[in-house]
């Protein structure tokens, strides 16, 4: 039977993940919107530091108190916004800013499926993760040299589909953990910060997949 304190406590936990990651969502739109007009190589290098640098502090502010690790974690997402600010404009610019808000909506599907699964099937996903982290660097790996040996469309859907896969896959692992983890305010931070970067990254593999498409159907018109 399942202790009725510990269920309380994982429901305690979800609800406190879902409040700040609705936050994150609404902080990360307007970050996006100001960022449209970033377009400058130093901007966006300066943007970058700041946000990695930023996954490394929002923990250590967690740690110190629950409202440092809030406000931490409303800067850091405010950043992430401006940061990817310019790419999903250019997106809106490729595939209409209706496609778009399709995406954003299809992940936050592609999420809720994923999430139920992961907390609610039962099903021990902890030999998950380091699977998970190959795959992530591997996707990294294959995203750099793409950089400078431009990919063909086919290998750039491939590409997408499988960065898709692996993010979808998080959602599961991420999910899971949260089933599993203590009721605390640092927990809920840390688990936000997973699933929003699970929940843009898949985002942004979709849209490039779209994009991708898009472009070889226009080639065929």
């Amino acid at each position: 039977m399942n202790n009725p304190e510990n269920t309380l406590s994982k429901s305690g936990l979800f609800s406190k993940v879902s409040l700040l990651l609705s936050l994150s969502f609404v902080i990360s739109a307007a970050g996006t919107y100001l960022g449209q007009g970033f377009h400058s190589m130093a901007s966006l290098i300066v943007l970058g530091i700041a946000f990695l640098a930023g996954a490394f502090i929002v923990p250590i502010c967690a740690k110190a108190s629950t409202s440092a690790g809030i406000t931490a974690l409303t800067v850091w997402t405010f950043i992430s916004g401006l940061f990817i600010g310019p790419c999903i404009h250019q997106y809106v610019h490729i595939l209409g800013w209706q496609t778009v808000c399709c995406a954003y909506l299809g992940t936050g599907a592609v999420m809720a499926g994923c999430g139920a699964v992961g907390a609610l099937s039962g099903v021990n996903f902890s030999n998950m993760g380091r699977w998970l982290m190959v795959a992530l660097l591997g996707l990294i790996a294959a995203g750099i040299i793409g950089i400078f040996i431009p990919m063909s469309q086919t290998v750039n859907i491939v590409y997408s589909l499988i960065g898709m896969a692996v993010f979808a896959l998080f959602f599961i692992f991420d999910f899971f953990r949260l089933s599993k983890s203590e009721n605390t305010w640092e927990a809920a931070i840390d688990l936000t910060m997973q699933l929003y970067l699970d929940y843009i990254n898949f985002l942004l593999y979709l849209l490039r997949f779209l994009a991708a498409t898009a472009g070889g159907s226009k080639s065929k018109d």
